[in-house]
């Protein structure tokens, strides 16, 4: 990758928590319930997916199987675990944007930076 890229996919890792707290708290204190209708429920299910497809990281790291990398007993195991765990984090992320486009106007764009910065932190976090 060049330098331009890497810049962009650490900027947008970043950001990445940004987008996600300031979209959970944006729907938690500042939307109106009386208004909130299907846009309030479609955001709130993207929300829902964004925040377990992010919980998934730790859980798989911590249950995944033990894999000595100096003799590489258990390695197969261990990294098919965690690509495994990574094709249903990065579907439930596809998810959670796609119907973050149909949400609340206001919270598509964090919603979109957390989706995205959270897939890049899964696929280079997973890189050995």
């Amino acid at each position: 990758m060049s330098v331009r890229e890497n810049i962009i996919v650490t900027v947008l890792v970043i950001l990445a928590p940004v987008g996600f707290a300031y979209s959970w708290y944006f729907y938690l204190k500042r939307m109106s319930w009386t208004s909130s209708g299907w846009r309030g429920r479609v955001t709130l299910g993207s929300l829902v997916l964004l925040s377990f497809a992010i919980l998934l990281w730790p859980i798989t790291r911590i249950t995944m199987p033990a894999g000595d990398w100096s003799t590489y007993a258990g390695v197969r195991e261990q990294v098919h675990w965690v690509d495994a765990g990574e094709r249903v984090a990065s579907r439930i992320l596809l998810a959670s944007l796609a119907l973050s486009l149909f949400g609340r106007p206001r919270l598509i764009l964090p919603i979109v930076v957390a989706c995205v910065g959270s897939g890049l932190f899964w696929i280079f976090s997973d890189m050995h």
